[in-house]
């Protein structure tokens, strides 16, 4: 299997942390100050979370939190996968898990891991962000894309690609970059998507992908990395959240424009869940009704994560894509989760395996 797996962030992301940097001293210094009023009686205690979201996003929220509840707040940054495996071993570790997609806080509440709970300020939600029993709540999306470094395309003679069939032509022999299934969510949704498009057909995904495969380069760990080799010139065009896109444009990666595909695209819904096993229960509802509030999502327009907030009523920075305005697949999260293994497991054995035997 050709995974490309990093074992820390790539030096070129230095090139944005200055001004993260100097975004989170302003949250720190105004922002957090007057973010979410939380209930006085409620602050005290302790609140661990296990955070799938962009680390200075992660920063910000444990920050804010703990400045407006009193409530001593920690988190550890996770992927979606990395958060699965430490609710096996030690299911008491962490109170809340914040980030990662829906379908992944579906297969933990599956193994007993999620108490049903629904945060206060989620009534005006749409639908579509959140579970009806309270599994899970969406409080950002965003969705799949196509990150293509112009300079590179002109030099190939083509376009930004505007379907997924501009994936397949010859001049991106090589040219392509895709995280891994197994081990990236974007992967999946991209799989996922393309199932839908046929009209459910596993298969016909599956047939997609052997066509793309010899314009892949090489199957990465995470989405982000694709942007980044995207903007780099070492591939043309990254399969990548819009969002992972756009904050590597801000990061200095100029060259780089962010295209959909016509026929639709898939989305994320990064959710929100409270652990069974949670030591700190009250002060995990505290946090998640925070994290619903007006105030809470408004971190958003400062803190470049460049998802968009799900709550009608945030702020949205000019800078988030408009995730109302793209065409998309018609996503059924229970589904998506339930196909998830089937899917990889064709992937793996039909697809990266025969890029693996070249």
């Amino acid at each position: 299997m050709n995974i490309q797996m990093e074992d820390s962030m790539m030096s070129s992301r230095q090139k944005g942390t200055t001004a993260i940097a100097a975004v989170l001293s302003v949250l720190t210094l105004t922002t957090m100050s007057a973010c979410g009023k939380v209930d006085s009686s409620k602050a005290s205690g302790n609140v661990s979370i296990a955070c799938s979201q962009q680390e200075d996003f992660c920063q910000a929220i444990t920050k804010a939190f703990a400045k407006s509840s009193g409530i001593k707040t920690t988190y550890v940054r996770l992927g979606a996968g990395e958060v699965l495996a430490r609710l096996a071993t030690n299911p008491g570790e962490f109170d809340v898990w914040a980030g990662g997609q829906a379908e992944n806080h579906l297969l933990a509440d599956d193994k007993g891991w999620i108490e049903h709970y629904v945060p206060k300020n989620t009534t005006t939600l749409p639908t579509e962000y959140k579970d009806a029993k309270g599994i899970w709540t969406g409080f950002y999306t965003d969705s799949i894309a196509f990150c293509s470094n112009t300079s590179e395309l002109k030099k190939k003679g083509t376009k930004a690609p505007t379907s997924w069939n501009d994936l397949l032509t010859d001049n991106l022999k090589s040219s392509v970059a895709m995280p891994h299934p197994a081990t990236a969510g974007v992967g999946y949704m991209a799989m996922y998507t393309q199932a839908l498009l046929h009209g459910g057909d596993q298969q016909a995904a599956v047939d997609y992908f052997k066509k793309l495969n010899g314009n892949v380069m090489q199957y990465s760990k995470s989405a982000a990395t694709g942007t980044e080799q995207a903007g780099r010139g070492e591939v043309t065009v990254a399969i990548a959240l819009d969002s992972d896109c756009q904050k590597a444009i801000k990061a200095g990666y100029s060259d780089l424009k962010t295209t959909y595909p016509a026929e639709g695209t898939g989305y994320e819904v990064g959710a929100l869940s409270v652990l069974k096993n949670a030591r700190n229960k009250a002060s995990a509802h505290t946090f998640a009704d925070w994290l619903m509030s007006t105030d809470a999502q408004d971190l958003y327009a400062g803190v470049p994560s460049f998802a968009a907030p799900t709550n009608p009523k945030a702020k949205i920075s000019k800078d988030v894509l408009k995730q109302d305005t793209i065409k998309k697949v018609n996503w059924d999260v229970r589904k998506a989760a339930d196909a998830r293994d089937a899917f990889i497991k064709s992937f793996e054995s039909e697809v990266a395996s025969s890029k693996d035997a070249k």
